[in-house]
Parts: C-alpha cells; structure tokens; sequence
C-alpha cells in the first residue's frame, strides 16, 4: 500500500472514529444529565457501589458531555486527551458490566439512559470494541503536531 493510501485511509479512520465515540459520549451523556434519578437507580441496580450511585448520577453524564465535545470539537490534543478519558471510562464500564454478566443479574444497562436494553455478554463485547476504538482513536490522534486544529487539516 501507498503511503498515500495509507495516509488516506488513516484520515477516514480518524474521523469515522472521531465523530462515532464523540456521538457516543455526547448524545448518552445528554440523555442522562436530564434524569438523574432515574440514572441513579440505573447505577444502583449494578449492585457494586451503591452508595455512590447518586453522586455517579450527577457526575457521569457531565464527564460524557466534556469528553464528546472534546473529541468532537477540539484540537489533535484535545481529541486525544477525550479519547483517552472515554478509554479510561469505557474500562470501568468494561469491568461492571462484566461483573454484571458474570453474577448473572438481570439489570438494563443504563448505557443510553433509562431502558437502554439488559446487560448481556454482547455489552460486554460492545464495551471491549469501544474500548479498542478509542484507543485506536488516541494512536491517530498523536500523528500531527498538537498545535494544529483537527479542522484546519
């Protein structure tokens, strides 16, 4: 292959990439923040901080929100550093979804809002693959100086 075909391709990754987990984020995280409480009882149902779920509630969806506009809107560095935070994110969902699956609790995600669908082991594999894009996402993220807007290239 090219190195121009290459490049090419490189750069339809990025964005396909960029646009889908920015959507990904910002559109959930929108969802949420508007019922709380409902998102709380979400988190609860999970059975693994359950104390926390109330300040979780308040505080995922805004951590969301920053983390699509970032890798939407912001600069190489900017992207990757959303990038970066979905991947962190997109672990701990990881891990608490697979300790849902594993026990066996029937519970709906919460992944999307209030009925977003049961935790089965296709969320699971759902979470490793956007946990794997994201990382990709920070790869091609680094290959232009950081100074550069994303949207001047």
């Amino acid at each position: 292959m090219s190195p121009s075909v290459r490049r090419h391709l490189q750069t339809a990754l990025f964005w396909l990439l960029r646009v889908g987990l920015g959507a990904l984020f910002l559109v959930p995280g929108v969802l949420k923040i508007r019922d709380p409480a409902s998102f709380a009882t979400e988190i609860h149902n999970y059975q693994l901080l359950p104390a926390l779920a109330p300040v979780l509630a308040a505080a995922l969806p805004a951590v969301e929100i920053t983390l699509g506009v970032a890798i939407l809107l912001g600069t190489r560095r900017w992207v990757r550093a959303g990038a970066l935070g979905a991947a962190a994110l997109l672990a701990v969902f990881t891990v608490a979804v697979g300790s849902v699956v594993a026990r066996g609790v029937n519970i709906s995600c919460g992944c999307f809002g209030v009925g977003s669908g049961p935790v089965t082991a296709l969320t699971l594999a759902r979470d490793v693959a956007l946990l794997a894009a994201s990382a990709a996402l920070v790869a091609l993220a680094v290959d232009a100086p950081a100074e550069v807007p994303v949207t001047a290239r």
